[in-house]
């Protein structure tokens, strides 16, 4: 009867055997449906902070996905800002892990000797200050998850130990002879080239190909650009919410500056980028001057990226494409997306205006 559904004596009647039968079968598909859903909200709730739709981050969500299904080690690189951090509890909340803890642990923060006590623990007497016995990071993680951030910048010793963890799946705390057993899944991260410190003997090639079983690589914004607006759109309503301000909105001209900037420090520069413009702009509409840029970005706003790389024709094209596209924004915007007005205001026909519009494909919609 122990941990049964539930039980019939003998001896049973057919008809109450079959239902009971019906109504654990019935309660096994409720139980697997309460467990499908519960997946899905899980999975809802975790990609709910990934924004963007283009393929190099479609294929992001993917790797997640097939990492989360798995214990083995993952190695998640990607430049600064990019969100490496985002992507290692993505992995976590999903996998049969998600139960126990996530530890994070920030590898360049911490001195060589510090992060050493930190993620192996201590004994009593270990050292002048252990007064007395600490468990390390690795242990307060059990049964969970260890996020080692930034790897790259460990010492060789830390390597060390490290690649025994992984191999043994044991630790031994700074002071004692006895090792421990952890049950942990290690995933780290680098903004570093791993296979160069190789080369030069600041990485240890075996701990990397301990850590690398699975590579989740998190492109840089410049390279998904096509997820530049909705990025912009969701840090604006987040800052809108957080800072109990009114709702800001960014004109098409201004949204062509965000689009051609470099981002070298990749979402986290855009995320602070859009929260100084929630705080900086004096009314419902987000201008340069809020944004924080110097007014050479303005200018070089109206030359396109890499033009000096292109042939003559080519590049002339692309400037007058650019200056059209900017010039008729401003316009419309100014007279609300009133087309006759616009063209009154730029000293053109609406005719010929209209033409301008239909070649680049503004529409007038959009500024009302």
């Amino acid at each position: 009867k122990k941990g049964a559904y539930d039980f019939i004596t003998k001896p049973f009647d057919h008809e109450d055997l079959m239902r009971l039968l019906k109504k654990a079968l019935e309660r096994s598909r409720l139980l697997r449906e309460n467990l499908n859903l519960q997946q899905r909200v899980r999975e809802k709730e975790t990609f709910q902070n990934f924004i963007g739709v283009s393929p190099k981050m479609q294929k992001v969500y993917d790797s997640i996905q097939i990492a989360s299904k798995t214990d083995l080690t993952v190695l998640i690189t990607g430049e600064s800002g990019t969100g490496k951090n985002l992507a290692a509890r993505a992995i976590h909340a999903l996998s049969e892990r998600s139960s126990r803890p996530c530890v994070r642990v920030s590898c360049p923060t911490l001195p060589e000797n510090i992060l050493e006590s930190e993620l192996f623990g201590y004994k009593k007497g270990a050292f002048t200050h252990a007064t007395e016995d600490r468990r390390g990071l690795f242990q307060a993680a059990h049964g969970g998850t260890i996020y080692l951030d930034e790897i790259g910048d460990i010492s060789p010793s830390v390597q060390t130990k490290l690649l025994q963890v992984l191999e043994d799946k044991e630790i031994k705390p700074l002071g004692q002879t006895r090792s421990i057993s952890v049950d942990v899944r290690v995933i780290a991260s680098t903004n570093s080239d791993l296979r160069a410190k190789i080369k030069t003997h600041e990485f240890r090639e075996d701990l990397f190909y301990r850590l690398n079983v699975i590579n989740l690589e998190i492109p840089p914004l410049r390279e998904r650009k096509d997820d530049i607006p909705l990025l912009v759109q969701h840090f604006l309503d987040k800052y809108c919410t957080e800072l109990n301000t009114e709702k800001k909105e960014i004109p098409p001209e201004l949204m062509q500056l965000f689009l051609q900037q470099e981002w070298k420090g990749n979402v986290r520069e855009l995320e602070n980028v859009i929260k100084r413009a929630v705080v900086m702009a004096p009314n419902t509409e987000i201008t340069v001057d809020s944004l924080g840029w110097a007014a050479s970005a303005q200018r070089q706003a109206l030359v396109p990226d890499g033009i000096t790389q292109l042939p003559y024709r080519e590049a002339k094209q692309q400037v007058l494409e650019h200056f059209n596209v900017t010039y008729i924004s401003n316009a419309l915007r100014q007279s609300r997306g009133n087309v006759t007005k616009a063209a009154r205001g730029c000293g053109l026909e609406r005719q010929s205006l209209q033409q301008i519009m239909r070649r680049y494909g503004i529409k007038s919609d959009t500024f009302r």
